[in-house]
């Protein structure tokens, strides 16, 4: 594992974590790369022929984008920026597919003039700008559609994207009507069909159901005389937080592979981000103190929802550790909070932890996707740093922020 208590200090592969607690300090998280190997390692055994597109929401630090790329790995972005990185860290234009239910003119100039492998156009509305920029610049615009089809992924109603009421994607039932339509536009060349329904998915139902209406949807697109190469069936895959028993990516492969059959010609990608990097991640924190009240214990620590957004926004668990483990003390009932202004800063409920006191390090499992990407400045709290463990070495790849950089984009002018 990557994370293991070895002589009850808490490792990252085969580094202590306050070690680097020590040089570092503290809120910082935490990476394994080998953890990050391993996962995409599993990907590509399970699906030999895929494109393996990493999503790049999950976690866009450039480290682990480089690490990916030396792995053969793709991209899925969703907006100019994360575009920006992934050509930065060298992710070949013909891996990267752009996704989004907003896409401005400007962003979809940019993936035009990047020659990317496809943009997965999300409405009728967007179809008519993509062709409008492609027209404008001259080019042939590569696109998908994402469809809609209205199935529940079994996760939390934030993170469902594949149901009628959602924002996301065209209904199934109306998708081949703008097919047929783009047919005629000589600025657009289609290339596949997408679909994702949601994420931190932990059963295989929905996932063959989603499969399964793609590839009927395919064949009729098929019948139609529509040319398509790629079938992009999105992401999603979930991880074990408390409890859950989550697919591996072999049975997914199970799934796609009965659904599109082994010898299909169509190129099939996946999008995964939280099943690569949360396993891989930690976020680390200092405790500033243990308080006691008649009603409740509270641990007090130098982190909370600006760093790590899940637990108040979605009711996410995630696992607290302490860091050293060897002093014995009588376990307690408290709840681990922040430094925040906020009722809703919370990172766990009801924990059973020991009687840890000012100065001691915890962390925050599983915390590797949505965690810094997701983090905020608010209380002009500053962001936290990034790590990077590879075995026995280690290294910052984000430092710490000054108040003085958090505030160097602004101006302050004198108003007369």
């Amino acid at each position: 594992m990557n994370f293991a208590y070895r002589e009850d200090e808490l490792c990252c592969e085969r580094v202590p974590v306050s070690t680097i607690a020590r040089a570092v300090g503290t809120p910082f998280y935490l990476y394994s790369l080998d953890e990050i190997e391993r996962r995409v390692r599993a990907y590509q055994a399970a699906f030999p022929r895929a494109l393996i597109a990493y999503a790049y929401k999950a976690n866009a630090n450039l480290a682990i984008l480089r690490h990916l790329v030396s792995l053969g790995v793709g991209a899925d972005v969703v907006s100019g920026g994360e575009l920006w990185r992934a050509l930065h860290v060298g992710t070949p234009p013909a891996q990267i597919v752009f996704n989004g239910n907003g896409k401005t003119a400007t962003e979809i100039g940019y993936a035009l003039d990047s020659e990317l492998l496809s943009i997965n156009v999300d409405s009728a509305e967007e179809l008519e700008l993509v062709t409008e920029v492609a027209r404008a610049k001259g080019r042939t615009a590569p696109i998908s559609f994402r469809v809609n089809p209205d199935i529940d992924p079994q996760t939390h109603p934030y993170i469902s994207t594949g149901l009628r009421q959602s924002k996301f994607g065209i209904p199934i039932a109306e998708a081949e009507a703008l097919y047929v339509a783009a047919r005629k536009h000589p600025e657009l060349q289609i290339v596949g069909v997408h679909c994702h329904i949601g994420s931190q998915i932990t059963q295989a139902s929905p996932l063959r159901e989603a499969a399964q209406s793609v590839h009927r949807f395919v064949i009729r697109l098929r019948a139609e005389g529509v040319p398509l190469a790629l079938v992009n069936l999105g992401g999603g895959l979930g991880i074990r937080y408390h409890g859950e028993n989550p697919l591996t990516a072999g049975e997914w492969a199970e799934v796609v592979h009965d659904v599109f059959g082994q010898g299909s010609d169509l190129q099939i990608i996946l999008e995964p981000g939280r099943s690569i990097v949360a396993p891989a991640g930690a976020l680390v924190a200092s405790v500033i103190h243990l308080k006691r009240t008649p009603e409740k214990n509270f641990l007090v620590l130098d982190a909370g929802m600006n760093a790590l957004l899940r637990p108040p926004l979605y009711g996410a668990f995630h696992e607290v550790r302490p860091v050293q483990r060897s002093r014995p003390s009588t376990p307690l009932h408290m709840d681990i909070v922040g430094p925040i202004c906020e009722s809703a800063d919370v990172l766990g409920k009801d924990r059973v932890l020991p009687q840890l006191k000012r100065g001691d390090r915890v962390a925050v499992m599983d915390a590797g996707a949505y965690g810094f990407s997701m983090a905020s400045r608010y209380n002009q709290q500053p962001l936290p740093a990034e790590v990077v463990v590879q075995e026995n070495q280690w290294r910052v790849v984000t430092r710490h922020e000054t108040f003085e950089q958090m505030a160097a984009s602004e101006e302050d002018p004198v108003l007369i």
